[in-house]
């Protein structure tokens, strides 16, 4: 490991023109002491030749390594791989770092040594409509990652500047290609991993007309729905086997998982659904709440998953268009 240096990943699939503004932000650091890994997944357009340019034009700086396409986990575990830096900044091909951002969060972290990952704002900026807003909690303080991010993340991938020893005891990221990073950092509040906020703008995230790597943008997918699962699944044997069972929390995860377990079932994914509407029962059972599970299990063994969802979401919608006419 080489001290004081901060190594940079970059997954990239099929965005030439992005990663070209996203590897600039990197190079305009004003922390000098850098190095980046380019992770080409699988391009079959032309990014492998302008990453490969990009590395001829730093190759002090630069570093290419390619895989398969296999999502931005799988990609982040390669580039993890060939990262030499004390300091991990994960950076998504379609956004942008702000100047200071390393030279602040750098310091952050020599100042608490007790913070294992620095964060500070993220702006979201819409590239059509030039709409500006603040990204979630990231001009907040952040006391704790677990188990204030079960819900919703705090803060977006490219914020968090994270010690390579907290990198290496969260271990490899999971290989989904969609919430890999909330189950990435909800393992790091459940190790204890402690932040620290730097005052200042560190991030731009773009909102653009190009395709998602977690393809959310093409909406609730069986492979989308599946990866879901897989995410919350992993986090609730991690609570489990961490003794974090505070119903607090639980009530709100446990109806997650059910939602889950109906969008699995409504797919077609049956062994998912009942493995999701498990879970749902073993949270809810903490909290002695399992009276309406029983009703839908009842129901689905009779009716099977898609006409039980189905009917459950009809009345529903029309619970609501009740109470919203009174």
């Amino acid at each position: 490991m080489r001290l004081n240096q901060v190594s940079v990943i970059v997954p990239v699939h099929n965005r030439p023109v992005l990663l070209r503004e996203a590897v600039a932000s990197v190079m305009a650091q004003s922390y000098r002491d850098i190095e980046l890994v380019i992770v080409d997944d699988g391009s079959s357009d032309d990014t492998p030749a302008v990453a490969l340019a990009l590395s001829q034009a730093n190759p002090d700086i630069i570093r290419v390594v390619s895989q398969a396409n296999a999502g931005p986990g799988a990609a982040r575990n390669l580039g993890l791989a060939h990262a030499h830096g004390e300091f991990i900044q994960y950076l998504d091909s379609d956004d942008l770092l702000e100047p200071s951002k390393f030279e602040w969060q750098v310091q952050a972290l020599r100042e608490h040594a007790e913070a294992g990952v620095a964060y500070g704002l993220t702006r979201r900026v819409n590239l059509a409509t030039g709409e500006v807003r603040d990204w979630a909690c990231t001009n907040e303080d952040i006391v704790d990652i677990f188990p204030s991010f079960l819900l919703k993340r705090g803060w977006d991938t490219n914020s968090p500047l994270w010690r390579r020893s907290v990198c290496d005891a969260i271990g490899p990221w999971a290989e989904l290609r969609c919430l890999e990073d909330w189950e990435h950092d909800l393992r790091a509040g459940l190790l204890g991993v402690k932040p620290v906020r730097v005052q200042g703008h560190v991030v731009t995230v773009r909102d653009h007309g190009e395709p998602r790597a977690s393809g959310m943008d093409t909406g609730f997918t069986p492979a989308i729905v599946r990866d879901m699962f897989v995410a919350h699944r992993s986090i609730w044997r991690k609570m489990q086997a961490a003794d974090k069972t505070e119903w607090t929390y639980f009530e709100p995860f446990s109806r997650k998982l059910f939602w889950i377990a109906r969008l699995c079932g409504e797919r077609g994914l049956e062994a998912e659904a009942d493995e999701a509407l498990a879970l749902a029962g073993e949270a809810m059972a903490i909290g002695g709440r399992t009276g309406r599970l029983r009703a839908f299990r009842a129901m689905k063994q009779v009716l099977g998953w898609r006409w039980t969802v189905r009917l459950g979401e009809t009345a529903r919608g029309v619970f609501r268009r009740s109470n919203g006419n009174r």
